[in-house]
């Protein structure tokens, strides 16, 4: 594959191991593996076929026979988030490497100084 996944790409090229699905109106998500995906739709499918298999259960899936056209009526979000981030969504946390940032122990603002300890003593000692 030569660029990032898009629509059009075929479940045997996706190239991570979760499938992320989400919707911008409802609060559905799924995470599925690739494997089940391939298994239950076929591996030349594309991801876009798989993302309106998700659309289908959507109460504001747009390409049902149950609801009439609606000119500003809302319609299903669904969305795939891996396919504009660079990042796999399955990538365990320590692998990800360390965060470099911005500034360094010379832009810290200085502590407060701490109070001077003193010791209270009674009278009657």
């Amino acid at each position: 594959m030569s660029g990032p996944p898009d629509l059009a790409t075929p479940l045997v090229a996706y190239p991570w191991v979760l499938v992320r699905l989400r919707c911008h109106v409802c609060p559905r998500n799924a995470e599925v593996r690739l494997a089940a995906l391939a298994a239950r739709y076929g591996h030349r499918v594309p991801v876009r076929s798989v993302l309106h298999a998700f659309m289908g259960g959507c109460p504001w899936n747009p390409h049902t026979e149950l609801r009439k056209p609606q000119k500003y009526g809302h319609r299903c979000g669904a969305y795939l988030p891996d396919l504009t981030s660079g990042r796999p969504p399955d990538l365990p946390p320590t692998m990800t490497g360390l965060t470099l940032i911005e500034g360094g122990r010379a832009d810290m603002l200085p502590a407060a100084p701490a109070p001077g300890r003193r010791r209270v003593v009674s009278e009657d000692e």
